[in-house]
């Protein structure tokens, strides 16, 4: 099989850590990761990956302008974003959903443990 190319964009520096290295241990998925919108922006566009995790609230762009700048660019319009937050309102789930996210998990009520299972799913990795 194939390996999945996830990229991972969060600004908690011990959450980018730990999360980078449990979807790392999956053989078939690589992890790019960046710190701030603006450089997981870049990646994202540069790498084209299989799926983006996408925190909200970071450094220099947040998520819903790099959700935004990722859905209107031609080679990466169809990449599937998840967005990872700690804001739990509807508002900010339903405003990540317009702009295009397959999903929106609450990083509070979620262990490092089930957002690998759910990457694993969405990428049909077993």
């Amino acid at each position: 099989m194939a390996t999945k190319k996830v990229v991972l964009v969060e600004d908690d520096s011990m959450l980018l850590k730990y999360l980078s290295a449990a979807l790392s241990a999956e053989k078939d998925i690589q992890v790019l990761t960046a710190s701030d919108g603006e450089a997981g922006e870049k990646l994202i566009l540069q790498e084209v990956p299989d799926l983006v995790l996408l925190d909200i609230i970071m450094p220099k762009k947040n998520g819903f302008e790099v959700l935004e700048a990722v859905k209107k660019n031609s080679p990466t319009k169809d990449v599937p974003v998840i967005m990872l937050s700690n804001l739990g309102q509807q508002g900010d789930i339903d405003q990540a959903k317009k702009l295009g996210a397959e999903n929106y998990y609450v990083k509070v009520d979620m262990e490092v443990s089930d957002i690998v299972e759910k990457v694993k799913k969405f990428l049909g990795i077993s």
